[in-house]
């Protein structure tokens, strides 16, 4: 009897330790158990995937025979989605929290292949509803109520890209393709986060000073002007060494953009870039031509900074320091947490207990760490909730983006509580106007309740930056990407010399005369992963103009606004993007909505100018 009490109690001591195994999660990692507790149950969701491929494959054929054919085939294919959104997210969040973990390397490629196995099995669906008589869909939205009420902007784009979808047949040959064309954006992201070895650079007092893609941006915001020289020159000596690789890798994407754009009979890459944004050429084009009718304000910025900065010539690493900020910046975590509660409390009480709720479960992987993957993102789960990857650093850049980031986080919530997985995956030209009003409103927060003149102007110089880095900086990015695309698709033939060419003479421009345009700027457009994403950047540029306009109305507490604001999260992509935001008062195809932007920026600077000279 003693030994069998021995051997229960046993049994539930190692229960207790699995089980306290099992829920203990480091405060600043994901709690990835959220979506998939252990290997088993993967494996187990992985099964039944496949299972529910065949629940959507069943209507390959019939389901221009009825509206319910139709509706039945979409709400399996929710559940599909859903299910292959969770193993999906669950793969690549553990690989980017180790990117040499070799088992995590293994799942990634796996789930890689499943997501293929995916695309391939539900790709006839467009191409089936698309080659039905005209008017068939639109009969089919008239008849059947719940087809319209739940999938009525699926069918209408499906109706609206008719031309652009081809035969079942190339389709699926496309669809087997998928992970192939996605393979430069894969293999610069391990080349640069992974093998790069970055060469350290002399402090201040002679100690050496690990270079990492994270710390660069630190280092160019130093004080010590020797610092950023040699930050710099460290960064891009790397680039430089390999700038062929990475441009066969970049070129490669291009063609591949500018070929599939050709087969599905668009005017351009740059059509079927927007067209899939749920854009049009028509907001890029406005965009670029207001910046450039713009730039005299970054040319007087960059003065403003010269003067600041008491240099005779303003490098182009020297534009990053903020020359007013006289503490050290070592904003810890949980400072910086209370600084976006606060912040965002006008915003309303169920969006501040949201961020709450993500802060205290996990929902953010917090520090740097090595061979995690760089930059930040917040990835939705339409099941679970969303995931956000930082690297924070303790800088005050490090709270905006923390705030940035729970922007998209709150626009997935919204979404994904309102909508079904395919309603709520709203397009990207949406998705960056969350995150950015959420950091003009930090910054507003900021500069309002501090008192004294020197901090004030300095915080004033960050937004500055960042509207700088946001609205101009992007859309030079943009600029070089439609120049470079276009150049492909009048079959012109491309080297790295001729793209760090095209690359330095727009820097040159948006910059301006009186800013030295040093030769290593060149291949900057190497280290921009973004591109691999083609004609992603520029909404980052139209997500700061129509935040610009949105934070500006929820400061002034327009009456409803709020609430206005928040139904439009709530839509997720459910209606068309510009069309989501005319409803807050954006129009991004009209002059008039950026000028709002540049105004902001002026102001800004004037009164920047006036806290300097009082």
């Amino acid at each position: 009897m003693g030994a069998f009490k021995i051997l229960i109690l046993k049994f539930f001591y190692d229960r207790i330790m699995s089980v306290k195994e099992e829920c203990f999660v480091n405060e600043y990692d994901w709690n990835l158990k959220e979506i998939f507790k252990d290997d088993e149950e993967i494996e187990e969701a992985i099964n039944r995937l496949y299972k529910e491929i065949d629940n959507v494959k069943k209507y390959k054929g019939i389901l221009g025979d009825s509206s319910n054919n139709v509706l039945e085939c979409h709400r399996n294919l929710t559940v599909l989605l859903e299910l292959e959104e969770k193993i999906y997210a669950y793969a690549m969040l553990k690989y980017h929290q180790d990117m040499s973990n070799v088992e995590a390397i293994k799942l990634y490629k796996r789930v890689e292949k499943i997501g293929t196995d995916v695309s391939t099995s539900t790709s006839f669906i467009s191409p089936e509803l698309s080659s039905l008589e005209d008017g068939k869909l639109e009969q089919f939205l008239n008849e059947n109520e719940e087809l319209r009420k739940e999938f009525n902007k699926s069918i209408q784009d499906i109706i609206k890209e008719k031309k652009h979808i081809l035969s079942a047949d190339v389709e699926e040959v496309l669809a087997n393709y998928s992970e192939i064309f996605a393979s430069t954006e894969n293999t610069y992201d391990i080349f640069t986060n992974t093998e790069f070895e970055y060469p350290s650079i002399k402090g201040e007092n002679g100690e050496e000073l690990e270079v990492t893609s994270a710390l660069y941006q630190k280092y160019l915001a130093d004080k010590n002007p020797e610092i950023r020289k040699q930050a710099f020159e460290a960064m891009y000596s790397l680039y430089k060494k390999h700038i062929n690789t990475i441009t066969e890798l970049y070129l490669t994407r291009v063609k591949t953009r500018v070929i599939s754009s050709k087969l599905r009979k668009y005017a351009s890459s740059l059509d079927a870039a927007t067209s899939n944004d749920d854009s049009t050429v028509q907001v890029y084009e406005t965009l670029l031509k207001e910046v450039n009718k713009n730039l005299n304000l970054n040319y007087e910025y960059m003065e403003v900074k010269r003067k600041l900065l008491n240099l005779d010539k303003i490098h182009v690493y020297d534009v990053y320091v903020n020359a007013l900020e006289k503490e050290e910046q070592n904003i810890q975590y949980e400072e910086a947490q209370k600084t976006v509660l606060n912040a965002l409390e006008v915003m309303g009480d169920e969006y501040t207990s949201m961020l709450k709720h993500a802060f205290n479960n996990n929902w953010i992987d917090v520090f740097e760490k090595k061979n995690k993957m760089s930059g930040g993102y917040s990835m939705g789960v339409h099941s679970v909730h969303p995931y956000i990857l930082l690297n924070y650093i303790n800088t005050s850049r490090d709270v905006s983006t923390l705030a940035h980031e729970l922007g998209h986080t709150m626009h997935s919530f919204y979404a994904s509580k309102n909508q079904n997985i395919i309603n709520a995956n709203y397009t990207i030209t949406v998705a960056e106007v969350a995150s950015t009003v959420n950091e003009i409103i930090l910054a507003n927060y900021l500069i309002n309740k501090e008192t004294d003149k020197v901090k004030k102007a300095a915080l004033i110089n960050e937004q500055l930056d960042m509207i700088r880095a946001t609205l101009i900086r992007q859309s030079m990015f943009a600029e070089f990407e439609k120049e470079v695309h276009s150049k492909v698709e009048a079959n012109e033939s491309l080297t790295s010399e001729n793209l760090n060419d095209i690359y330095y003479k727009l820097v040159k421009k948006y910059f301006g005369e009186n800013v030295i345009i040093d030769e290593d700027i060149k291949y900057e457009w190497a280290r921009v992963p973004h591109f691999y994403r083609c004609f992603y950047v520029y909404k980052y540029a139209t997500g700061i103009t129509s935040a610009i306009v949105i934070a500006n109305k929820i400061l002034n507490k327009e009456p409803g606004y709020v609430d206005k604001y928040i139904k439009m999260l709530s839509l997720g992509g459910s209606k068309g993007s510009l069309d989501l935001l005319r409803m807050v008062d954006v129009d991004l195809e009209k002059e008039d909505t950026y000028e709002i932007a540049f105004n902001y920026f002026r102001k800004n600077l004037e009164e920047l100018n006036k806290l300097i000279n009082d």
